[in-house]
């Protein structure tokens, strides 16, 4: 048996890390910066070229899809396409980090969910659109400090933390059953945090389905925390046709989410399905 783990967070010291934080550099954001930024490593770190193509579920690199806070530092992941220029990968790798970060700091979420019955119930997420502040993206991107990188046949790939930000947790294991994460299985609960799994068939290229899986999750927590408040709405379509009964219910959430972090990410061995674990503060 072998564990992962993940930091019980502290949803008010959260939201004030997040605050202070992003409060200062939203301040200085304006014209979204042209000119690339190159990340600060951490001391250590090194460029480690892979022959091939990188199989992250393995236990040598599995490591890159765990991103819960470690030693006090809030973790980001990035998985970018092949481009002409290995050095334009890596520096959409320290944007596409940097825009996780604004994420963390306020989303806006607009969701439609779609359940069906049709002599049996189907639920599934429609449509999402996530707004983020790119301006504080951008600023954002010279306090990537990048710990592992790696360079396969179809990618770069890195995991980084964010500079300025010390945050303080305890650990819990999580049981890893036959290779996998007991989370895809059993939600965890985290005392003070809304959690969420998202999960969804892969796209052509790894970002698009690690970020379709986080978008998954972030719209399961818009629409628990859209329900606390009572801010969601509801349109439905019914037919009848013979004796068959066919009915869409439509929620259409509509809210902002602040302290979105995403503790751990996971894909089947084929790669086929992307799954993301994720939270946010119950107190939004």
């Amino acid at each position: 048996m072998f564990f992962m783990k993940y930091i019980i967070l502290s949803p008010v010291v959260l939201l004030l890390l997040v605050f202070t934080l992003f409060s200062s550099c939203a301040g200085n954001s304006g014209i979204v910066k042209e000119t690339p930024v190159t990340a600060k490593p951490v001391p250590g770190s090194e460029t480690v070229t892979v022959n091939g193509v990188i199989d992250f579920t393995m236990p040598e690199y599995r490591f890159m899809w765990e991103t819960a806070p470690d030693n006090g530092k809030l973790l980001f992941s990035a998985f970018i396409p092949r481009r002409a220029d290995r050095d334009t990968e890596l520096d959409f790798a320290v944007y596409e980090s940097a825009r996780q970060a604004s994420v963390l700091y306020r989303a806006k979420v607009d969701a439609r969910f779609a359940v069906k019955s049709n002599n049996r119930d189907l639920g599934f997420l429609e449509d999402i659109q996530i707004t983020y502040d790119k301006d504080l993206a951008a600023d954002l991107r010279s306090k990537i400090k990048i710990r592992n990188h790696f360079i396969d046949n179809e990618g770069t790939y890195i995991l980084s933390e964010l500079e300025g930000v010390e945050f303080k947790g305890s650990f819990i294991d999580i049981p890893l059953e036959n290779g996998e994460p007991d989370w895809l299985y059993n939600v965890p609960d985290i005392p003070g945090y809304l959690v969420s799994i998202g999960t969804v068939q892969r796209s052509r290229y790894k970002i698009d389905s690690i970020r379709r899986a986080d978008e998954q999750a972030l719209a399961n927590l818009a629409k628990q925390v859209s329900i606390v408040v009572k801010a969601k709405r509801a349109d439905r379509n019914s037919e009848i046709s013979g004796s068959a009964f066919s009915e869409t219910n439509y929620e259409i959430t509509s809210t902002f989410i602040r302290g979105f972090y995403v503790l751990g990410r996971w894909s089947t061995e084929n790669g086929n399905t992307y799954h993301t674990l994720a939270v946010c503060p119950e107190n939004q």
